[in-house]
Parts: C-alpha cells; sequence; structure tokens
C-alpha cells in the first residue's frame, strides 16, 4: 500500500498536514473535516442540544433499543444552518445557502438513515445525492457528539449488540484495545465505545471462524486490518491501540486507512448501508438568543 502511514501518537495537525501532502485528492474531505472538527471544539456545539428527561432514561427500554430513541432533540437553527452552509461551500456545492427548514429536514433524514429523504432534498437542491448525503452525515456529527456525550454513561452493560447503543449506528472501525486487546466497537455516528466479543461479526452474528477472516496489506499497516465475514460480505477495519482514540481522530483515522475500504471492496467486502437500528425521534428547535 502506498500512502499515508496512520501515526495515532502523531498530533492531529501534523497527521491533517502529512495527508493533504501525500494525498492531494483528499483536500476536500480534509477540508470538510476541518470543519466538523471546529464544530467539536467550539463548546457552543454542547449547549446547542438538549435531551428532555435524558437523567436515568436508560432504564425501561426495550432489548437492543438505543438510547437515543424515542427521544427529542434540540438544536439550534441560525448555527445548524451556518455549519451546512459551510459544508456546502466546502464541497464546492453550487447551491443557495440552506434555509433553516432545509437544514433540519436534511439533519432529521441524516439522524434517521433516511436515504430516500435525503435523495429528495438533494433533489430539490439540484445536487448530486452522494455529496449531499455525505454533507448530512457530517452535519449530524456535532450533534450526536454531544447527545453521545450525555448518555455514555447510561449504556447497558450487557449490550452485545453490533450496532451502537446510543444512536444505533454500524461501527466504524473495531479497536483491539489495551495490552489485553480487548475488542471495543467505536461508532460512526456519536463516537460511542461498547464491548463486542471476539470472532463474530457485527453486522449479522457469523461466529463460525471458518467463515471469517482478516485481511492484512503490509507491514507498513501492520497496526490495520480489515475483518471480513463471507456470510454477508461485510467488513470492518480494526486498529490496535493502547487506549481510546478521540471522536475526531476516529474520522481522520478512517480517512487515513481508505484504502483498506478499497481493498476489501475489490474482494467482494462492503460497509453495510444505513444503520443497525433506525431511530425514531423528534427534532426540536431552541435559540440559544434566548438563554
Amino acid at each position: 500500500m502506498h500512502g499515508t502511514t496512520p501515526g495515532l501518537s502523531a498530533g492531529t495537525d501534523s497527521r491533517l498536514a502529512e495527508l493533504e501532502r501525500q494525498r492531494p485528492e483528499y483536500r476536500t474531505w480534509l477540508r470538510l473535516l476541518a470543519e466538523i472538527r471546529r464544530a467539536l471544539q467550539d463548546p457552543a456545539w454542547s449547549g446547542l442540544v438538549t435531551l428532555p428527561g435524558h437523567d436515568g432514561a436508560g432504564t425501561g427500554r426495550a432489548p437492543g433499543e438505543p438510547l437515543l430513541n424515542g427521544r427529542e432533540l434540540s438544536v439550534d437553527p441560525k448555527a445548524l444552518r451556518g455549519l451546512v452552509g459551510r459544508l456546502l461551500e466546502t464541497a464546492d456545492a453550487r447551491v443557495h445557502p440552506p434555509s433553516a427548514d432545509t437544514s433540519i429536514h436534511l439533519l432529521m433524514a441524516a439522524l434517521q438513515h433516511d436515504v430516500d429523504g435525503l435523495a429528495a432534498l438533494a433533489a430539490r437542491a439540484g445536487m448530486d445525492p452522494g455529496t449531499f448525503r455525505t454533507v448530512a452525515v457530517l452535519a449530524a456529527v456535532p450533534l450526536l457528539h454531544s447527545a453521545g456525550r450525555l448518555l455514555r454513561e447510561q449504556v447497558p452493560p450487557s449490550w452485545d449488540h453490533g450496532y451502537c447503543p446510543i444512536c444505533g449506528s454500524w461501527p466504524l472501525l473495531a479497536e483491539l484495545r489495551s495490552l489485553d486487546r480487548s475488542r471495543r466497537l467505536r461508532c460512526a455516528g456519536c463516537a460511542g465505545d461498547w464491548p463486542f466479543r471476539m470472532l463474530c461479526c457485527p453486522y449479522c452474528g457469523e461466529k463460525d471462524h471458518e467463515r471469517l477472516g482478516t485481511l492484512v496489506l503490509d507491514e507498513e499497516m501492520a497496526t490495520f486490518s480489515v475483518e471480513t465475514c463471507s456470510s454477508c460480505h461485510g467488513c470492518l477495519k480494526s486498529i490496535t491501540t493502547l487506549q481510546a482514540i478521540s471522536p475526531f481522530d476516529l474520522l481522520l483515522c478512517d480517512l487515513e486507512t481508505l484504502e483498506l475500504d478499497l481493498a476489501a471492496f475489490d474482494r467482494g467486502y462492503v460497509r453495510p448501508d444505513g444503520a443497525g437500528f433506525r431511530l425514531n425521534l423528534r427534532l426540536g428547535t431552541t435559540d440559544r438568543s434566548t438563554r
């Protein structure tokens, strides 16, 4: 494999600069990530999210029901519209700045993994549906990360599903963490973190070791591998690490290892589309200027 070797011990700024130097074709993606990084570092975003009645709400839920299901999320429409507008501009989407209503609908569709809804919104905006969906998914990240911080202490210790116990998203990658290499799945949406048994596909539950495989491309990327399942043809990147990867660095790590996804795809394995659990939730608005 040629390209950047992910250096989790290196500073995030230096990793971003090195990735842009080695992979100029990633420039747009890197600029999109830079917008998300600024949002994640902005303390105002934490104050924009409310979860009415979130204290103790982890109890009394149905088995397999993520903590965000049935909730009402509140977000400041001005902050959301600004973020969506900057992401669209960065993606070079030549469309008019989004209205507050459009931004809310985009966010809601992203939270619910509503592929058809996002395609319809993209058509009305005259945008490429793939680009529009990318913007929508990224626009949901600050909200989901904030909600995840509020709910992570309520994650049931007995959770044994392959999708996130907070937001229902599939994992972005697996960490083989610490000296004992315990397997922890990390969420693609809220950066959630939960243990998951070894030798088991998180997507279909396959446990037959003869149907589970590991793809390693070369010694330079020995820290990384791709777990594969010949039953559902799903794949999941895996990294050996001493400690949990920070929320933003999860996104950066995913981009740094894009060639692993491509190698798995060439062999017939893909990440599942959508989510493991499609949330039923409500999205309200709040005006932080009145606080």
